[in-house]
C-alpha cells in the first residue's frame, strides 16, 4: 500500500519536501537523524592526547604500550593501520630506544617485523624485563604497603601480581604480608 502525501499548501512552488515538516530547523534535523541511527548526531570523539616519548627503560614499556594501546583505539586504529602505528611509536622513540631503532629508520638494517604485534614483540624482546615472571615475584615478596594507602597498595599490587603466574593462594598470602599490620588483625 503506497503512501501518499499531501504538499504543504504554505510550502507550495517553494521547494520544499512536502515530507519534512517546515518548522524544523538543521539543528532539530540532525538530532532526529542521530535518534534514528543511535548516535546523537552531534556527537565529537574527545581529543586524543599526545603520547609520552619512550626512551628505553625496561620498567616503563608495558605501561607506554598500555598508553599506545589506548591511543590507537581513540584515534580508530585499533584493527588496521600496522605501518601507521609503527611510525606513530618510532615517532616517539628517545634514548637507547631511538639508537635502537635508528639503522632500521636509516634502511642500514632490515625491519624483523611486519606488523604492530611483530614491532611489539621486537620492543619488548630489546627493552622489556628479561625474566619479567621471576621480576614480579621477587618484588611481590618485597612488596609492602608502607606508607601508602592501601588503595594505592592495591593497585599496585595488582598490576605486578598480573605479571607472575603464581597461584591465587600464594597471590593472597603476599597481599595481606604486606598490608599494614592494624588491617591484617580487622
Amino acid at each position: 500500500m503506497a503512501s501518499t502525501s499531501t504538499p504543504n499548501p504554505d510550502t507550495k512552488g517553494k521547494g520544499a519536501d512536502p515530507l519534512l515538516p517546515s518548522n524544523l530547523t538543521p539543528d532539530q534535523i540532525q538530532q532526529i537523524i542521530g535518534a534514528l541511527t543511535g548516535g546523537s548526531g552531534n556527537t565529537k570523539k574527545p581529543k586524543t592526547k599526545e603520547l609520552s616519548t619512550f626512551h628505553g627503560e625496561r620498567d616503563q614499556l608495558r605501561g607506554w604500550l598500555a598508553q599506545l594501546s589506548v591511543y590507537f583505539k581513540g584515534v580508530g586504529w585499533e584493527f588496521e593501520y600496522n605501518n601507521d602505528k609503527i611510525f606513530y611509536a618510532l615517532s616517539l622513540l628517545r634514548g637507547d630506544a631511538l639508537k635502537w631503532a635508528t639503522p632500521y629508520i636509516e634502511r642500514r638494517q632490515d625491519v624483523t617485523w611486519s606488523s604492530w604485534d611483530d614491532f611489539k614483540n621486537e620492543l619488548q624482546g630489546q627493552f622489556g624485563k628479561i625474566d619479567e615472571r621471576g621480576a614480579a615475584r621477587a618484588k611481590l615478596m618485597r612488596m609492602s604497603q608502607g606508607s601508602k594507602g592501601a588503595t594505592e597498595y592495591w593497585n599496585e599490587y595488582r598490576l605486578i601480581a598480573s605479571q607472575n603466574g603464581m597461584d591465587d593462594a600464594t597471590l593472597t598470602y603476599h597481599l595481606m604480608r604486606g598490608f599494614k599490620t592494624e588491617l591484617q588483625d580487622a
